[in-house]
Parts: C-alpha cells; structure tokens; sequence
C-alpha cells in the first residue's frame, strides 16, 4: 500500500499505472489512510502494483486469495473495526455542541461506572483513576481517554444526540464512494442505557472504516467541514499533459461549528503532548490526535488505533492508522504504544 495524489495513463497498453510511495517495513495487517484535510492536494490509500506491465501469475493470485491474513481486502475502505476510544472525538463534539459542556468542565470520573439496568461496571484502562478517583475536566478525561467519564457522557446525552452527532460526521451513509463503494460505517440504534455507555467510546456496535476515522480527524482540522474523498486529483496523458481534473466537493457542512472544532483540536494536541499519544509526536510540528484500543472478540487481543493531523497549526495531513489485534505486541497492544509511532 502507498499514497499517491494522481495516476497516469499508458494508452498504448490500455491500462494505469500509479505512481505511489514504498510503504514502511510492516503494517501488522494495518492500514494508515492519509488524506489531506483541504481540497488541493488529497491523498489516498491503494494497492503497490510490483509489476503492473506484467502478465498476471494465476498461480500466485490464488495464493493470495487463499492467504487468511485477506491480502487482497482493502482494509481502509473495505472493513470496518470498532474504533474504540477515537470516537471519544465525536463523543466530545456531541458534548460541546449540543451537552452544555466545555473543555475546562468538570465531569464525573469515578475509578469504576457502574451501568444502568445492570450489576455490570465500565473501568478505565488497567483499573487506573482518572483525575482525583471522583472528578476531572473534560479536556483531561480526553487526554487521559478516561473510559468512566465518556461512559457518564454517554449516558447524559442520550443515543438520541450521539447518533446526531456520529451521522454529522458521515456515519450510517451508505452512499460514500471511493472507486467504488465505501463501506458503511455504523452507529447502531435502538440502544439501552448500558449500550449508549458503551458506544460513547466506541465499543458495542459501533463499526467505522480507517477511512471513516480519518474524516473524522480531517473534518476537525478543516474547521468543521469534510471534504467528499477522492483518489485521483487529476488524469494526465503521456506527454504529462491535462486530461481531467477531479473538482473538490464538500462532503459534510459543518459537523461541527468552527468553535468546537477549535476547542477539540487544541484537546488532540494535549494528546499527542501529554497524554495516550506521546508516541505520535514530531520534533518542531505540532500534532494533534487521538489514541483507541478497541476490544473485539473475547480472547482476541485489541485492535490499536490513532487518529489525528498535523500541523495541528496549519493542518496539511490527516491520517487513520489501525492495527489489527494489536499487530506484534498483542494483547498488551494500546494505540499510543503501537499506532501512534505508525502515524509519525
């Protein structure tokens, strides 16, 4: 996989070659979807032709086709995973716009939560506190990604309000395309109480595509506005010439308002700073972003995750990076500590 921003044409063969960047030794099974939160110079995800003049090997296909690590499933846009605690993004973009809350809020954020309806509790990462064991700020509960205090979040808005906000952000659209069609990203409806705790960060069923999670964090950096994806910005002719040029469009107006855009960004950045996301920082570039350690299946290790962009000043890329079952580290796999490094 790689990232490229045009394609060409050989018409005498009668097919495409992309130009497009050697990816970094190992993904895990991972896929880091980049894409330029503004118009002019998008980026995108996509297959490394080794030989794209080359006659197909049948033999080798099938080979790939057999493999159960799915080589050929393009994992960015084809397959949707919990986002785990990356949707405490739009969770806060729900708080602050429609929940009466701001950065410097204090939230409650006991060691454990115990959910409605039930005997069941939701407990922070490695049992740990969050804040004073009773209280924090919102801004910190994010740094920290305090499961109990966005559990709380959860359950004071409602499904009804987080749903709101995760379609603003182009969950539940079904018509999204990128060289075909995108798979869906989904929050579920219907939820309990227990459920809208869950789903506030990013468990339960809720599903996103890598690309859905890096719209997300472009539609943050852009001020509000997503921008539609796309792959190719502009087809050439052999003598490099313009044949056509892909026109941006928007994809969701206002997600959220500049302000709350604003207000989030500056929480990613103490984030990467500070918090779960050291590991994504660069020396003399300020990044903002957001760390998930998704639980899947019982047993099964987490998927690690990190969203985020940079400049977190003058934003030009955003990127998704998921890490299925925690790649080499496994069960001790959390997002700062193996999708954050990806990302930088």
């Amino acid at each position: 996989v790689g990232v490229w921003n045009q394609i060409g044409v050989d018409e005498e063969l009668g097919l495409a070659y992309l130009p497009v960047q050697a990816p970094s030794s190992d993904f895990y099974g991972g896929l880091p979807p980049g894409n330029h939160p503004f118009p002019e110079r998008p980026l995108a995800t996509a297959p490394q032709p080794r030989q794209p003049h080359a006659p197909p090997n049948r033999d080798h296909y099938r080979q790939l086709q057999d493999d159960k690590g799915d080589p050929l499933l393009n994992r960015a846009v084809s397959q949707t995973y919990p986002p785990g605690s990356t949707f405490k993004v739009i969770t806060t973009a729900a708080a602050l716009s429609t929940g009466g809350l701001s950065p410097d809020s204090r939230i409650p954020s006991p060691r454990e939560l115990t959910l409605p309806q039930t005997s069941k509790t939701l407990k922070n990462f490695g049992g740990e506190s969050c804040g004073d064991g009773k209280t924090s700020t919102l801004s910190d509960a994010f740094r920290i990604s305090c499961n109990t205090a966005f559990g709380q979040i959860g359950l004071d808005l409602g499904k009804d309000k987080l749903r709101t906000q995760a379609q603003a952000f182009g969950l539940n659209d079904d018509s999204l395309q990128l060289a075909g069609r995108v798979a869906t990203s989904v929050f579920p409806t219907n939820l309990s109480p227990p459920q809208e705790a869950q789903s506030a960060i990013g468990q339960y069923d809720v599903r996103v595509t890598p690309l859905q999670m890096a719209l997300v964090a472009a539609g943050i950096a852009h001020g509000g506005d997503i921008m539609r994806p796309y792959l190719v910005r502009e087809l050439q002719a052999p003598d490099l010439s313009r044949l056509d040029a892909t026109q941006p469009q928007v994809y969701r107006r206002n997600a959220v308002s500049p302000q709350v855009a604003a207000q989030i960004t500056a929480m990613m950045e103490l984030v990467v700073s500070s918090g779960t996301g050291t590991n994504a920082q660069i020396s003399a570039v300020r990044v903002a972003g957001k760390t998930g350690t998704a639980q899947h299946a019982v047993g099964e290790a987490p998927h690690a995750w990190f969203i985020g962009f940079a400049p977190a000043n003058d934003p030009k890329v955003a990127v998704a990076v998921v890490v299925e079952d925690g790649g080499s580290a496994g069960s001790e796999a959390t997002g700062g500590r193996i999708a954050a490094p990806i990302a930088r």
